[in-house]
């Protein structure tokens, strides 16, 4: 089987879901990194868009959702468990949505 062989699609349709998979595994990978390793700096990213206008924030949202979710989770107060939780599902799960081969 090919890379670009996915069934039900054409080559330029399956290449555009492997450049969308690439770029949200991209989004996600990043996230996790700073999740690990420097977890306030999430907490700066949310404060800076959050002191944008409210016109560029509809867009970022728009554009990053599931990042922008797993940002608003993160910034919860709630306890450590349940923020990771709400993170990693919410990540996990866009990764799969846009998982390009999935039957």
């Amino acid at each position: 089987m090919k890379v670009l062989e996915i069934p039900g699609q054409t080559t330029g349709e399956a290449l555009f879901s492997i450049s969308v998979f690439a770029m949200s595994l991209a989004a996600t990978a990043l996230f996790g990194y700073y999740l690990v390793t420097e977890p306030t700096r999430l907490t700066e990213v949310w404060e800076w868009t959050r002191s944008l206008n409210i016109l560029v924030q509809g867009v970022i949202w728009l554009l990053f959702l599931p990042w922008m979710l797993a940002l608003w989770f993160w910034t919860m107060p709630l306890s450590l468990p349940i923020r990771l939780v709400l993170v990693i599902g919410t990540l996990g799960f866009t990764t799969w949505l846009v998982f390009p081969w999935k039957a």
